[in-house]
């Protein structure tokens, strides 16, 4: 839980810059958009569901399969 609280603000703007900056190219229409938007809707897509599966999913599947006693060692 503490490494979830101290990681989040860092993962989410990496992510949010990121997808701030692919957001001209997902929402294109001129020429040359037809290989690039499918692509940056899925780099935006992959860059919000991996900032949901490590912030919230990762906490809960741990204290889920944690032994009492167990701890983290980094």
């Amino acid at each position: 839980m503490e490494a979830s609280l101290l990681r989040l603000r860092p993962i989410m703007m990496t992510a949010l810059v990121a997808c701030l900056g692919m957001i001209p190219a997902a929402m294109s229409t001129g020429i040359g958009s037809d290989s690039q938007k499918p692509f940056a809707i899925v780099i935006v897509g992959g860059l919000i569901s991996r900032l949901l599966l490590s912030i919230f999913l990762s906490p809960v599947l741990y204290s889920l399969a944690a032994r009492d006693g167990d701890t983290l060692r980094v």
